[in-house]
């Protein structure tokens, strides 16, 4: 399953979401993929590496996909690439081998850098360019229980990419800033994706995250956002705490599960993706 992890609105815990399901799920033996799908490459400094010091990236599996992404072909495309082939005897191409195994981390990462800034410019430009993720995921996603994408915090190409290719969407929602206004510009692409990118495409949930339960204003506001959230879909059960183990894990670049097993980030997470494992699984 591919779960396309976004909200337009920063600071909601999209990649810290992304990171620490992956890692909860890795923890119960479910092969989780992270692709960092974010130019700031948060989820890849989250899972300990350093984005500056890659030469292979998510940006090198999309363009390598133009490759293996099907177009249209006119006779004069056909004969062209079949006399290139007999000429050349190339071997069918395949994605470039850029997926980590993150050192501590139950999962694996396809990294990103800031060279990835250059995709909303290219792809847009580009035939079949908002499939070019789907094509490249496409190549891998058997060896892959769940594959999460952490979406960029806008609604660009690159967000356009996760959502063709993704069975479903989870939306993360910060309880103290809950506005509805971006959440129904935010539906409102995604029913013009289902309709026009992707047919398959659902919303698995909303995620209420940055819980404070010492704060009976924060409280109201979590429940606010539940209440008028769960009249048009899906809310997890599960919510997200404030937790400064959460902000610490991503510093020491390991999910919060291998970072502070027993924190109540931790325990969040955990039932969420038990959560998420009932929804899927049945």
């Amino acid at each position: 399953m591919i779960i396309a992890v976004t909200n337009q609105k920063g600071g909601t815990g999209k990649t810290t979401t992304t990171v620490s399901l992956a890692g909860a799920l890795g923890d119960v033996g479910r092969r989780a993929l992270v692709v960092d799908l974010d130019p700031q490459a948060h989820a890849t400094r989250y899972a300990g590496m350093l984005p500056e010091e890659l030469d292979d990236t998510v940006w090198t599996w999309l363009r390598q996909a133009e490759l293996f992404t099907p177009a249209p072909l006119d006779q004069d495309d056909l004969r062209s690439i079949l006399d290139t082939m007999w000429e050349t005897h190339s071997p069918d191409p395949a994605p470039t081998p850029v997926i980590q195994q993150p050192n501590g981390n139950p999962f694996d990462l396809v990294p990103s850098n800031l060279e990835l800034s250059e995709a909303d410019l290219v792809l847009a430009a580009a035939d079949g360019g908002e499939h070019r993720l789907a094509a490249a995921l496409g190549q891998v996603q058997q060896d892959y229980d769940y594959i999460l994408i952490d979406c960029p915090p806008y609604l660009g190409v690159l967000t356009m990419n996760a959502l063709a290719a993704a069975d479903c969407v989870l939306i993360p929602l910060e309880a103290a800033h809950f506005a509805s206004r971006g959440i129904s510009q935010l539906f409102r692409v995604l029913v013009q994706v289902k309709q026009t990118l992707n047919q398959r495409l659902s919303v698995l949930g909303v995620l209420i995250t940055h819980v404070d339960y010492r704060s009976i204003h924060n409280g109201r506001m979590a429940s606010e956002a539940r209440r008028a959230m769960s009249q048009r879909v899906r809310v997890f059960e599960s919510e997200i705490p404030t937790d400064a183990d959460l902000a610490e894990a991503s510093v020491a670049g390991l999910c919060v599960s291998r970072f502070s097993p027993r924190s109540q980030g931790t325990e969040a997470y955990r039932r969420l993706a038990e959560e998420i494992g009932k929804i899927t699984c049945g």
